[in-house]
Formats: C-alpha cells, structure tokens, sequence
C-alpha cells in the first residue's frame, strides 16, 4: 500500500467509526424505505468518493514515475558529465 492509498484509508477508517458511533442500527434501510432520494444522494455520493480516490491514485502514480523519470535523467546527465571530462583528465596524465 504506498502512503496515498494509507491515508486515504485512514480517512475512509475515520469516518466510518464516526458514523458507526453516532447512526443507530437499521439506519441505512430506514433511509431506503422512507427517503429514496436520500439513497440514492448517499449512492452518488459513494460513487464519486470512489472516483475521486481513483483519480488520486492515478495521479500519484503519474507522480511516482516524474519523480523516477528526474532521477534517471539527472543520473544520466551526472555520468555523461564524468564520461565527458574522463577523456580530458586520461590525456593529461598521458603527457605528463
């Protein structure tokens, strides 16, 4: 689990202790049958939670790899800079 997916799940865990400590049993089927728009808000809802929390992911990801693709390519700068002044310093020596 990489730590958007920890904290994300934590805030998910967070809430659902706060709802379980505060709705009484039944909650959830008392709503379906007296309030069907109050449903299907709370479906919605929980359906764009769990599209945002892809995107998230999905962003992170993109990150994770801009933040490899930088370290790569300031390695690959760093070695060719050594490569470039090796055959200076290699030539120097030669012709002392």
């Amino acid at each position: 689990m990489n730590p958007v997916e920890r904290v994300l799940q934590d805030e998910l865990t967070h809430l659902i202790d706060r709802l379980a400590a505060s709705l009484p049993d039944g909650s959830l089927e008392a709503i379906s049958s007296t309030t069907p728009t109050l449903r299907a808000r709370l479906d919605e809802v929980e359906a764009q939670l769990a599209g945002t929390r892809a995107t998230l992911l999905e962003g992170y990801g993109r990150w994770r790899r801009a933040l490899e693709d930088l370290e790569n390519l300031w390695a690959l700068g760093a070695w060719r800079s050594a490569a470039a002044q090796e055959p200076a310093e290699h030539t120097s020596t030669l012709a002392a």
